[in-house]
């Protein structure tokens, strides 16, 4: 035996003697890996390595002393056995490894089939996948057990867990989950007249189904979701928000009148208070929750930077309050074309303090060009730490990339490394009406788009057995017993479409537009003046029609004008000189020539408003005022979509509405240009 080898020995026989307290000493010293090969050497050395302490104290050197993410709807330590500790903590380092540390994040993509658009995907509790598949008249809503699709091979054999059909596609979504008590949907469906369906899910014995709650007749842009209470607009009068309680019926108006410079662009509900975003304030509400309260306005401030888009983070789901007032925090993501911007909201109503604190700032750099600042879409991943976005470039033969980042907190400190971007041919393009979810504590995200085109991306590579442990180790989605009413039906419905409106594709076809103009003629006014009317196919300046993709036309301003206001609707024109046209409760007048839109800060009649324009010979001293300047993104953002489907077909010779029809699906015509090779049949309307 060589010196080597006797040496060896002897440390081993050393270790293998020495007291337990002092191996477990020496193992909570060791890296993951180390330990786990030592565990290969001998019985009593495998068995202390899977001692709970040991994992314990891995989790806090390795996982909470670097502020890596926990997941906040993980059990309690003290519940979970040993094994489920040690398959956490493996879990959570080796994301973090894959996802933050290389240079390429180390993922495994996992296609999904779908024959339908992708509209709205939901992550819930690291074990669940809710997921909105929608057409023009109708949606499909499922869920998902998220370690079954992660198994390699199964994701084509396994079958929802629950599935209901809505009679109208689903436009937003949100989720909340009660402990131990199910959970609560609420999704924004857009149909002829808009409503908002709240629903569960429930156990019917050897089954799950959804069940529906409540329906809100009329109701859109759906902003937030709090025990009974929803942020909610009526008449898609989104410059007049409101809270609507789901259970009673009663609503609460924020705003006694239509507001001049736009409705809410997110809003979020603590315990205490709501805060509400708009291009350029930030209000805070005090709302009373018992039973005819109202909110009440508390403070606001102006918003200390320009923004085209912003976001609240969610509140986290917690198992048990950390007493922290972790789950109470908001912060406020900003997004515009210099970049990305994240304060925390300090709202302190006992000591009359409101104040924005500057988090983080990350510049977009060369390629962000102005036009960017609403294609990125800012949203916050599982927990406040972290915020993800879509890159765009100029070049279309590039696609967007998505791309997250963590945001540094009082322990932690943020470098480089610590923004990753994800660009995956085997991905959903991430260029036409993209949807998508990120739990970055769990390692997953989920990606959906128009195309149907829908995706999982697993950056822990945990399987097999693992995946079933680890899941153990968070808090189980509890399923209720039904009552057996109320069920959403689990047979196709659908609805009479919405208006397409404003429509920002090609030249429609004559079937389509005569359809759309019907629609548009429900709204004309019972008296319209001499010198006006409503022909609306002869008015050859509508450039969303006629002219394609203008970025400073009508049609790029009707856009934007819905997206800060409402359902934009056409209601008078004088031709070549006015338009009067209705958004958010507001009336809006749009010079032709100059393109510069007035809103009338009067609520007046459209016909009593083109009867004074007429007799002032113009605007003059018409009791209207410019609106504040609007971004000019949306229109951009829809003409891209279009652009880049045709570099792919023409230069890469790949069709993915016809990928799409190859499934099974339908296109949603309203999505396409008149010159796209694929004319959609009058039934897929």
């Amino acid at each position: 035996m060589s010196v080597t080898e006797r040496n060896l020995l002897g440390e081993h026989d050393f270790l293998t003697g020495s007291p337990s307290d002092v191996i477990l000493d020496i193992f909570c010293h060791l890296a993951i890996a180390d330990l786990l090969a030592v565990r290969c050497t001998c019985r009593r050395l495998s068995w202390l390595s899977t001692l709970k302490v040991v994992w314990l104290e891995i989790l806090q050197r390795d996982i909470v002393a670097h502020a890596l993410p926990m997941p906040s709807y993980c059990l309690p330590l003290g519940m979970l056995s040993a094994n489920q500790v040690e398959c956490l903590v493996r879990h959570l380092y080796q994301v973090n490894r894959n996802m933050w540390r290389p240079s390429e994040p180390c993922h495994r993509a996992i296609n999904l089939p779908s024959n339908r658009p992708i509209t709205w995907v939901r992550l819930v509790l690291g074990q669940w996948v809710l997921i909105a598949s929608s057409d023009i008249s109708s949606s499909v809503i499922s869920l998902w057990h998220l370690p079954s699709l992660l198994q390699p091979g199964r994701e084509s054999t396994v079958s929802p867990v629950a599935q209901a059909f809505l009679d109208g596609p689903v436009e937003q979504g949100l989720v909340e989950v009660h402990h131990y008590h199910g959970i609560t949907i609420a999704l924004c469906l857009k149909k002829r007249i808009p409503c908002i369906s709240v629903m569960t899910i429930e156990n019917l014995g050897q089954t799950t189904a959804f069940r529906q709650l409540a329906t809100i007749t009329d109701a859109s842009h759906l902003r937030f979701l709090h025990g009974s209470y929803i942020g909610v607009a009526f008449s898609q009068n989104i410059s007049v928000s409101s809270v609507h309680n789901w259970r009673t019926g009663e609503i609460d108006y924020l705003q006694t009148i239509p507001d001049l410079k736009g409705g809410y662009i997110d809003m979020a509900a603590r315990s205490n208070w709501i805060a509400a975003v708009s291009r350029m304030n930030l209000h805070i509400y005090m709302p009373d929750y018992t039973a005819g309260g109202r909110c009440k306005f508390w403070r606001g401030l102006n918003m200390p930077i320009a923004m085209s888009s912003a976001c609240f983070n969610e509140a986290p789901v917690s198992v048990v309050p950390s007493g922290n007032g972790e789950s109470e925090k908001l912060y406020l993501c900003i997004a515009n074309h210099r970049g990305i911007h994240i304060y925390e909201v300090i709202c302190r109503p006992l000591d009359d303090h409101l104040e924005l604190i500057p988090v983080w700032t990350h510049n977009l750099g060369l390629v962000a060009q102005k036009y960017e600042s609403l294609t990125i879409q800012p949203r916050f991943g599982a927990s406040p730490h972290v915020i993800t976005w879509l890159r765009d470039c100029v070049d279309l033969s590039f696609l967007p990339t998505f791309v997250a980042a963590r945001i540094p907190t009082a322990d932690s400190v943020v470098g480089a490394e610590d923004v990753i971007e994800i660009s995956d041919p085997n991905l959903p393009s991430l260029y036409c009406q993209p949807v998508r979810d990120f739990d970055e504590a769990r390692g997953v995200a989920i990606f959906g788009n128009a195309f149907g085109e829908l995706a999982l991306v697993d950056f822990s590579g945990v399987a097999g057995r693992s995946q079933e442990v680890l899941g153990s180790c968070f808090q189980p989605l509890s399923f209720p017993p039904s009552l057996g009413y109320d069920l959403l039906p689990t047979e196709p419905v659908h609805c009479v479409p919405a208006p397409p409106f404003p429509y920002c594709g090609g030249d429609l076809y004559d079937e389509h537009k005569e359809y759309l103009f019907e629609l548009w003629r429900e709204y004309e006014p019972e008296n319209i003046p001499e010198g006006w009317d409503t022909d609306w196919e002869l008015w050859g300046e509508w450039v969303c029609f006629v002219n394609g993709f203008q970025f400073d036309g009508i049609a790029s301003l009707l856009e934007n004008t819905y997206y800060y206001y409402g359902q934009v609707v056409p209601l008078l024109q004088r031709p070549d000189e006015y338009l009067i046209f209705e958004a958010g409760g507001l009336l809006f007048v749009l010079r032709e020539q100059r393109l510069v839109p007035y809103v009338a800060y009067e609520l007046i009649a459209p016909e009593q408003l083109a009867i004074m324009i007429d007799a002032n010979d113009g605007l003059g001293s018409i009791p209207v005022t410019r609106i504040p300047k609007l971004d000019d993104t949306r229109h951009i953002e829809l003409g891209n979509s279009v652009s880049r489907w045709e570099y792919e077909r023409k230069h890469q010779k790949r069709n993915r509405w016809q990928e799409l029809v190859d499934r099974g699906g339908k296109v949603h015509w309203s999505l396409l240009a008149k010159d796209i090779h694929y004319r959609p049949s009058k039934n897929s309307q």
